[in-house]
């Protein structure tokens, strides 16, 4: 009984009542927060202290890094971020990223990229995020949470599930109303609208699960968003789509051209093995060039 207790959950303009739970004979002992399962929860669910418990720890990864920082490459920089800073960031991260208290995380993720990539203080990282391959707190959340609504399409309706009405949203997930914004912040309810801000291309990946998994991340990595606000005031990125479809359909190439480039090819290639000793040709030129014959050919 020492390791139960009683957490009531009320708005924060909402009242606790004046509860006592009894259990063979012992008083339950009635608490603010409680830690469960590595998640601090507290009663009005506002994630604050879970992210006063995380500070700490992303602060000394911080300090790991910048000790180390002289000594490593930039690629073994990349591998301590995710294996000590990446993985304290991921747990859990829809439940309280979505908390107004986050902003502080993501202070932290900025500075640690700045210390990976050699900025200034005041130097935007933005586009450092896409060179390391690295997603924002934000961006990370909603990809997280949208892989967590594919993954359990069943526990979610779509609009045809609750009307017949052929609507121009009716493939949509069905986002239920709500007027608290303890709910309108939650799991359930943001992931209902984070997937249906989604490209239309995209959601309609979402039944393969790996394959939207990888469009996915391509796309937030593309757009690296900030915030919850920038992605959901985002317009549909026509290039972005243009460059999805060109990722599932070959070029199309006349024959005059295949014959074009299949001669030079074979030209380069006698150069190479015959006067290569003269010209101080590469293999890596000649890899290079069949790469692209592959590539324009679609083989």
């Amino acid at each position: 009984m020492d390791k139960t207790h009683l957490l009531q959950f009320c708005t924060k303009i909402g009242q606790i009542m004046d509860l006592e739970v009894h259990y063979e004979n012992k008083q339950i002992t009635a608490v603010n927060n409680i830690k469960f399962l590595g998640l601090i929860i507290d009663s009005t669910l506002s994630w604050k202290q879970h992210i006063d418990s995380t500070i700490p720890k992303l602060n000394r990864a911080c300090f790991a890094i910048r000790q180390v920082k002289p000594y490593m490459a930039l690629e073994a920089l990349k591998m301590i971020y995710f294996s000590y800073f990446h993985s304290i960031v991921m747990y859990g991260i829809i439940f309280w990223s979505n908390s107004v208290h986050s902003q502080y995380i993501f202070k932290i993720q900025k500075r640690m990229i700045r210390l990976i990539a050699n900025l200034g203080v005041r130097d935007s990282c933005r586009c450092v995020f896409k060179e390391l391959g690295i997603l924002p707190l934000y961006s990370q959340y909603l990809y997280s949470l949208l892989m967590f609504v594919a993954k359990n399409r069943d526990l979610f309706q779509a609009n045809t599930d609750v009307h017949s009405f052929d609507t121009r949203y009716k493939n949509d997930l069905h986002l239920p109303s709500a007027k608290l914004k303890v709910f309108q912040r939650g799991t359930f309810y943001s992931g209902i609208r984070a997937y249906n801000q989604l490209p239309r291309n995209i959601k309609d990946l979402s039944y393969d699960v790996k394959r939207f998994k990888q469009v996915l991340k391509a796309f937030f990595q593309t757009h690296s968003f900030y915030s919850l606000e920038e992605y959901f005031n985002l317009k549909l990125d026509l290039n972005f789509n243009s460059q999805l479809q060109m990722m599932d359909t070959p070029l199309n190439i006349s024959v005059f051209t295949v014959f074009t480039v299949f001669i030079i090819h074979m030209y380069i290639a006698f150069v190479v093995r015959y006067w290569g000793q003269y010209y101080k040709w590469t293999k890596f030129k000649c890899i290079t060039l069949r790469r692209l014959l592959n590539r324009l050919l679609y083989f």
